[in-house]
């Protein structure tokens, strides 16, 4: 059989793999991908489809494998096609050696804008620390990183979230501002780049490393360029990329700030106006264009949910309330992922509405109402709304009672809110930083936020503060100040959750929980009600970390 017939057999496999796999036909789908790829070998699409198949049925190795494989001889499209799921698995890593594909896949999933780098900055930090060993300070040595361009695509793409990766690039600056003492000015065009590109990881991290004094070019790794410094590096796509996102991304959002409308009355509580102080310095979470995801009705994740009532909720998911914001990642995740919803998307900070304004102009969303308010402010008539979210916004009220019950004023009857909240139990090594913060007179300004991670880097991993160098939020001063500098901070167990959803008059109808804690739900009760928070206070008696993120649960309002 010639190559061409050989490929005409392994598509034709491959429609049949993929038509059964509509159908629901595991099996028959397994079968033939197998079989399409013996006809076919080499035959990317085919690679593709088993590696994506097996990612999604449980064989993650093999999948991984096939992915690199398509990775290395697709297509762009196909590239495209793969990158978010082949990324997935990737983050997962934790390589001992370096290697030459897992360098080249990390490359490339890097540059594809369906993929969230930052998803991939922990597994291309060690990448680049096997990648290159020993750091000597050499010109040489900064010119081949400014040739890398793994090392360009993770600077310009990813926030740092590794302390030997931390340790590395303090080195590189400090031998970068001592080779511009020694030369002056006259960057050459490979370290010109990487200077490019450390400007662009210092601007995301808001200059968390330590601050050194600096002149002429070299600055920039230490605060916000002009656009002459920037100019001076040269041209190219970092460079441009510099000037976009550190000077002209900031000057548009100044002026969307003084744009935003008022939904509620302002002022009046000292919490409120202290937490809005807060994130105006310092709007969190900081973050870029996020991944196209995939898309889905938000009905559909509401008709699920194991205590809903059904026929008090009905089939209308249209008006959505994001309560509380901040920089704007989930109303623009929701509107990507669901059109059709109408979002008013409010926060108490002018600085971070700004952010979310921006970034929906430049994806074209045109269905979020950006506008300022206060939970505490609002009033039934500025609803109803079918859904309400508010993640990790109450818990920093003085009363979060009385932060859900405003919200359950302007949500529906039949309507939902889902809530995220901190974990006592989760949080103990926060608690144990507040602490130390107050031993030591530590206040939320950048100089103290870096004395703080200077003290918590220091740390053998032993020590219990050193579990925070795994939080991503620890690598930024947005991120470490609202981690363990917040002016106001409410915990809860299982129980007091039910209590305050009961409180606000709401009935609890889902609790988001990650694959380790409902295996370790499972494994103590089986088959039991997975809505019982009596239950759930058992299990995090024994595993208080598996709420880390934040308890993630929905409640719904009866009806009238």
């Amino acid at each position: 059989m010639g190559q061409v017939e050989q490929i005409e057999e392994a598509r034709a496999l491959l429609a049949q793999a993929e038509g059964r796999l509509a159908d629901g036909d595991l099996h028959g789908a397994f079968a033939a991908y197998k079989a399409c790829l013996k006809a076919g070998p080499d035959f990317a699409p085919g690679l593709a489809g088993l590696g994506l198949f097996l990612a999604e049925h449980g064989d993650t190795g093999t999948a991984a494998q096939l992915l690199s494989q398509t990775i290395s001889i697709g297509d762009t499209v196909l590239q495209r096609r793969i990158a978010p799921t082949f990324a997935r698995l990737l983050e997962g890593l934790k390589p001992n050696a370096w290697n030459a594909a897992l360098d080249r896949d990390l490359r490339i999933c890097l540059a594809e804008p369906v993929v969230d780098p930052q998803s991939l900055a922990r597994v291309t930090a060690e990448t680049l620390l096997l990648k290159q060993v020993r750091f000597d300070g050499t010109p040489a040595a900064l010119a081949a990183m400014g040739r890398d361009p793994l090392w360009l695509g993770f600077l310009s793409r990813c926030v740092n979230v590794s302390p030997a990766m931390e340790a590395r690039l303090d080195a590189v600056r400090t031998a970068v501002a001592e080779m511009q003492v020694e030369r002056g000015d006259r960057l050459e065009a490979p370290i010109g780049l990487l200077v490019a590109a450390l400007g662009l990881s210092g601007f995301a991290s808001e200059y968390v490393a330590p601050v050194q004094d600096a002149e002429g070019t070299v600055a920039i790794l230490y605060r916000r360029p002009s656009r002459a410094e920037a100019a001076a590096l040269g041209e190219g796509e970092i460079q441009a990329q510099l000037i976009r996102r550190a000077i002209d991304e900031p000057a548009r959002e100044r002026d969307l700030a003084r744009t935003v409308p008022a939904f509620t009355p302002h002022g009046g509580d000292a919490v409120s106006e202290a937490v809005k102080d807060q994130y105006e310095a310092n709007p969190y979470p900081r973050w870029s264009a996020p991944p196209a995801p995939r898309p889905r009705p938000l009905r559909d994740a509401v008709s699920v949910l194991p205590g809903l009532d059904r026929k008090t909720c009905g089939d209308r998911v249209e008006s959505v309330l994001v309560a509380g914001c901040g920089t704007g990642f989930e109303p623009i995740d929701m509107a990507r992922i669901d059109p059709s919803l109408a979002i008013t998307a409010m926060d108490l900070s002018r600085a971070s509405l700004a952010h979310g304004m921006r970034v929906a102009e430049d994806l074209g969303l045109t269905q979020i109402r950006f506008v300022q308010g206060d939970i505490l402010k609002l009033d039934p008539v500025q609803g109803p709304f079918d859904v309400i979210t508010s993640t990790g916004v109450i818990h920093h009220m003085a009363r979060p009672e009385d932060g859900l019950a405003r919200l359950a004023g302007v949500l529906r009857p039949g309507g939902v809110v889902r809530l995220g909240l901190y974990s006592e139990r989760a949080r103990a090594v926060v608690q144990a930083a507040h602490d130390l913060i107050r031993q030591m007179g530590w206040t939320p300004v950048d100089a103290d936020i870096r004395a703080f991670r200077a003290h918590v880097l220091a740390l053998p991993d032993g020590e219990p503060l050193a579990a925070l160098k795994q939080s991503a939020d620890f690598y930024s001063l947005s991120g470490c100040r609202d981690l363990v500098f917040h002016v106001q901070e409410h915990r809860y167990t299982p129980p007091q959750l039910g209590d305050l959803i009961a409180g606000a008059g709401l009935r609890l109808v889902g609790l988001e929980a990650s694959p380790q804690a409902k295996a370790a739900f499972a494994a103590a009760f089986g088959p039991a009600d997975a809505l019982d928070l009596g239950l759930w206070d058992r299990v995090e008696m024994r595993r208080p970390d598996l709420f880390a993120g934040m308890y993630h649960l929905w409640a719904q309002k009866p009806a009238v």
